[in-house]
């Protein structure tokens, strides 16, 4: 049976004899949902051999459950058994069509490499014609003593935290992953309405994304612009307002490194991927390189964007800084990460608690776009 199933039943007040009566299963021993949720604790605490072992007997007795199809895709790629990975995300897919998670993964382990380029001696397809000719243009303007201009034409948006990770919670219990996921959709439909960006997200519901697979999801969509959105908190209580932050090695000041400290803590439950040994990644070469100048254009795009949505932001401004933020580092494009506001500030969590409070904030964010 599904947890939303079960949690459903559960909260319509049956007592353990009506219980038994519907899962005649967990009068005696352990249900499905027994194996999927001890399955989930184990994934989290990185033991992934044993998640698999009783998340197996989860979809076993009770094939129907895509929750623990997606637990059981998710660490059999901890393990980096992707065939498996894929299968299982796919059950889970064809169990609810609408977990969007288990579809990215599968769209992320499944990409194929780039095909070689056919020999020059077979004719060419009306697609290479076409991209040669773009080549062509491309160069061209390159040589020419036009102004490049650089136009943001894909965005994505990350809601921060989600799911076990509920990040920062203020004193009257307002939780930084519930504001982050409304900001973001609410960012996704005025960006799409109006119609001169493409918006994507990294996380449409309550669930948890490892920090490296929200700049991959970025990446693969090949993005102009990443922007994860973040709520501060301090143990100052005073604290208040909105700022900008962009990646760097260093961080500018104290304040930032607590920051950045506090958002990559949650790195604990990503599985680091492991090199050979021996073994000289030149793409991982190329990347750095890459890296520092889309750093570089971070700084730049964080400056002009903060000085832009303070005309309209309902929040004090606290600028520009910098700092080594994890979601931001893989990145292939300008990354930004906004910390709107102080959910450990009591006015501030009351504003954030509010819808109307929330549309100036995208409104604000829009406009600084």
């Amino acid at each position: 049976m599904e947890r939303r199933k079960f949690l459903q039943i559960l909260g319509k007040g049956f007592f353990v004899s009506s219980f038994s009566g519907v899962f005649p299963t967990a009068a005696f021993g352990k249900t499905a949902f027994d194996y999927a949720l001890e399955g989930q604790n184990f994934l989290q605490n990185g033991a992934y051999h044993k998640a698999i072992e009783v998340l197996l007997k989860a979809v076993e007795m009770d094939s129907e459950s895509d929750w623990a199809y997606g637990l059981l895709g998710r660490s059999y790629r901890a393990l980096h058994k992707e065939a498996e990975a894929v299968d299982a995300f796919r059950k889970a897919v064809r169990l609810n069509p609408e977990d969007v998670y288990s579809r990215m993964m599968i769209e992320m382990i499944t990409q194929k490499p780039v095909p070689r380029l056919q020999k020059e001696t077979e004719p060419l397809t009306p697609l290479e014609i076409k991209a040669r000719k773009e080549e062509a243009d491309i160069l061209a303007s390159l040589e020419s003593d036009e102004e490049l201009t650089y136009k943001v034409k894909r965005v994505v948006i990350d809601a921060g935290h989600g799911g076990f990770d509920s990040g920062a919670v203020g004193r009257n219990g307002l939780k930084e992953k519930d504001v982050t996921l409304d900001l973001a959709r609410m960012l996704h439909q005025k960006i799409e309405n109006e119609g001169k960006i493409k918006p994507f997200l990294t996380r449409t519901d309550d669930y948890y994304v490892p920090l490296s697979d929200r700049t991959t999801i970025a990446n693969q969509f090949q993005a102009d612009l990443f922007i994860s959105i973040h709520v501060n908190a301090s143990k100052n209580r005073s604290a208040q307002g909105s700022e900008t932050y962009y990646c760097s090695e260093t961080a500018s000041n104290r304040e930032a490194a607590r920051v950045a400290s506090l958002e990559n803590s949650v790195l604990k439950y990503d599985e680091p991927i492991k090199a050979k040994e021996g073994y000289i990644d030149i793409e991982e070469i190329l990347f750095r390189f890459e890296q520092r100048l889309n750093w570089k254009e971070s700084g730049v795009f964080a400056s002009t964007f903060q000085k832009r949505i303070e005309e309209k932001l309902p929040l004090k401004s606290r600028g520009v800084n910098a700092a080594n933020f994890f979601v931001l580092r893989r990145a292939r494009m300008p990354s930004i990460l906004l910390e709107i506001g102080f959910i450990s500030n009591s006015d501030d969590e009351f504003r954030l608690g509010q819808r109307t409070f929330r549309q100036r904030i995208v409104d604000s964010v829009a406009w600084g776009l």
